[in-house]
């Protein structure tokens, strides 16, 4: 998701030979949001290399994004000493039409690392706040993750997302895995184009069929269902890290 988010939006490819064929190319307001937009995004479970602190997980993320600004905007001064939000706020202050969309995949990933302490974690949550919170250079941020920030972002350091989960929330909850209708329609494409197949329509039910929306709808594992009929084999396809 996060993927489709940056290409639908960024300037940097031409997504629409994608998008023009999708239901969202017939809405009013396609044109001007498709490939328009500056996105910055970052994958948070990427490490250095032989990482064993948080202040070389977090520099290399900021030397990496300060990287990419001067060679983005190499007509903009951008002093490498500065903090990353102050070089944002500088290329705005140039150009208030450069608003960026950020997308920040695994926000969480930080948390589940045996070298972040406490006080690591509280300056992660600052790092995001100072870049992202009341940003005129903010246009939208979208972040991924499977804690909710409330879980580490007291008060109101983070207070201007809003989550969304299949559990707890209607809205895009059908976007969380495939539905019935479209396990229908991927079972008939594996019907029709596997030599042998060996899968019967029930068997993805009771293998995959293990999620509910908050609005009731059946929602399936995506994973499990593409690979078990690409494997043309029921299988476990989904596997859990193992708790320490």
């Amino acid at each position: 998701m996060a993927n489709l988010i940056a290409s639908f939006f960024s300037r940097g490819c031409d997504a629409s030979s994608v998008f023009d064929r999708l239901a969202i190319s017939r809405y009013e307001f396609y044109r001007q949001y498709v490939n328009q937009y500056n996105v910055i995004h970052i994958s948070f479970n990427e490490v250095p290399k032989h990482c064993k602190t948080y202040e070389q997980y977090i520099n290399r993320i900021e030397s990496r994004l300060i990287k990419d600004l001067k060679m983005a905007y190499p007509n903009v001064e951008i002093d490498v000493n500065n903090a990353v939000w102050d070089i944002l706020t500088d290329i705005y202050v140039e150009n208030e039409e450069l608003r960026f969309i950020f997308i920040l995949d695994e926000w969480d990933y930080i948390f589940q690392r045996d070298f972040v302490t406490e006080g690591d974690k509280a300056a992660y949550i600052e790092f995001l706040r100072s870049l992202l919170k009341d940003k005129p250079y903010v246009a939208l941020a979208y972040m991924t993750g499977i804690l909710p920030i409330a879980k580490y972002s007291s008060g109101s350091a983070l207070n201007m997302f809003l989550e969304y989960t299949m559990a707890t929330r209607e809205k895009y909850s059908e976007y969380f895995g495939f539905n019935d209708r479209e396990v229908d329609v991927l079972f008939e494409r594996y019907h029709s184009s596997t030599e042998m197949p060996t899968i019967r329509r029930e068997d993805l039910r009771l293998w995959y069929d293990g999620y509910h929306t908050m609005s009731g709808e059946k929602i399936y594992n995506p994973r499990s269902v593409v690979s078990a009929l690409g494997d043309n084999e029921i299988e476990n396809y989904f596997f859990l890290e193992e708790e320490k």
